[in-house]
């Protein structure tokens, strides 16, 4: 799996472009906006489209 070009905070929504991706998993992230740090509060783009998915 490659890395996505970004992830979603689920604290605040802001897409994050700065992380680190190793052995195909998200390693670490911090939003710029609201300083989350906690790896499993973001998810990809698709994961967000999924959940929304749910929703309707």
């Amino acid at each position: 799996m490659s890395a996505p070009d970004y992830f979603v905070c689920l604290d605040c929504e802001t897409p994050c472009y700065d992380f680190e991706w190793e052995k195909d998993k998200l390693s670490a992230i911090i939003c710029p906006i609201c300083g989350n740090e906690e790896i499993d509060r973001f998810l990809t783009p698709d994961e967000v489209d999924a959940l929304e998915g749910d929703d309707r």
